[in-house]
């Protein structure tokens, strides 16, 4: 080796699971500084320490790295939500749900650009696993409600659409605004007043 020169970088080996999710964890990282407008596929690898052509071995296209990113995001936050819910619920449903409600529009409007890039972008029309699915997981909050004698009966699955319209829209109100404490209030007073038991 001649004197100037600098040793090759020995490659890494690793499973193709293990390649994929340091694919998926660059991703964030890029999106977050860079933005969905800027980031590119070379951006990605380069943070991962990948070739580009390693790239498209676990993705088809740059959408599916965003359905990939979305659906990491997701399962992350309802595997800590679904068992703090749980405990929560048990004893003040009410508390337990407006807390879940609060922490949901927090963690969209903390994902800053990654939120524009997997909720808003070109990947907002694909579908979700049912599993990771909002949509699911209020509804599965609302029969507990209603099963505790909380929340009033509601049709749940058609309830959990229009309150994750609610979180969401609340979400990018305080992103447009910056009128956080004015937006929560609305919104609380919005879920109050339509799902609380009367009497």
């Amino acid at each position: 080796m001649e004197k100037n020169q600098k040793p090759r970088a020995k490659r890494r080996r690793l499973s193709p699971p293990v390649r994929r999710l340091e694919l998926i964890e660059a991703a964030l990282r890029v999106l977050r500084t860079r933005g969905p407008e800027d980031a590119r596929v070379e951006d990605v690898t380069e943070a991962a320490g990948a070739a580009k052509g390693t790239f498209y071995l676990y993705f088809a296209s740059w959408d599916d790295l965003l359905v990939a990113v979305r659906a990491y995001l997701l399962s992350t936050y309802v595997a800590e939500m679904r068992p703090r819910f749980a405990a929560a619920a048990s004893s003040d449903w009410w508390t337990a749900f407006e807390y879940e409600c609060l922490h949901f529009v927090d963690y969209v409007v903390g994902l800053g650009e990654l939120h524009k890039a997997v909720f808003h972008g070109p990947i907002a029309h694909r579908p979700l696993d049912p599993a990771i699915s909002s949509d699911r997981l209020i509804a599965g909050m609302l029969r507990t409600g209603i099963e505790s004698g909380a929340c009033r009966s509601v049709e749940t699955e058609a309830a959990a659409r229009l309150v994750f319209s609610v979180l969401h829209t609340t979400a990018d109100g305080i992103v447009q605004s910056a009128g956080r404490e004015r937006y929560l209030n609305s919104m609380f007073d919005l879920l109050r007043s339509w799902l609380r038991r009367s009497g």
